[in-house]
């Protein structure tokens, strides 16, 4: 089964909708068509995250104590959650269109969004870090890299050695 089918497999049968289930852009994947294909793009490539992260990730315990596969986040909060709030702040988002040059360390307002305020916690909270951070590395590495490189290593590190995904896809 290519990774594209099991893209198919863990979010579209109706077994798995409890997957990610607190995940915005989970809830959104029944009404791609009514995107834009920009936000379409943004949400499909979000997922893809999630499921390279299951794919390429190690067993460990979510806070119900079940055993899932996720890349190792230790070390990498502070980047994880630079990442997050720069791409999916709406108030950063704003005060750029007007400035460009807003940086997030201007004020709480706009540097402390992250997965809590869309109602992820817990392991759910750290699944959205790192789908948001692979989905920034698929869509320019440079900007991982450069804004958190040891998150950007640490994507290369699981998913370029790993047979299930590095067929198909590899991170430079």
């Amino acid at each position: 089964m290519s990774i594209f089918e099991d893209f198919e497999v863990q979010f579209f049968f109706a077994k798995n909708k409890q997957l990610f289930a607190r995940c915005p852009c989970r809830r959104a994947l029944p009404h791609l068509h009514e995107f834009d294909e920009a936000s379409a793009h943004h949400i499909l490539c979000h997922m893809l995250g999630h499921l390279l992260d299951i794919k390429a990730g190690q067993p460990t315990l979510n806070d119900s104590n079940e055993t899932i596969s996720a890349i190792n986040q230790d070390g990498l909060e502070d980047e994880l959650r630079y990442v997050y709030n720069d791409l999916q702040n709406p108030q950063l988002k704003a005060a750029r269109r007007v400035d460009g040059n807003v940086d997030p360390g201007d004020g709480p307002e706009i540097g402390d969004f992250g997965p809590e305020q869309q109602d992820c916690y817990g392991a759910d909270a750290r699944a959205e870090l790192m789908a948001e951070a692979i989905r920034a590395y698929l869509l320019d590495p440079n900007y991982l890299k450069t804004l958190a490189p040891n998150v950007a290593a640490r994507i290369r590190a699981a998913v370029n050695p790993n047979p299930e995904v590095n067929r198909i896809l590899q991170f430079n």
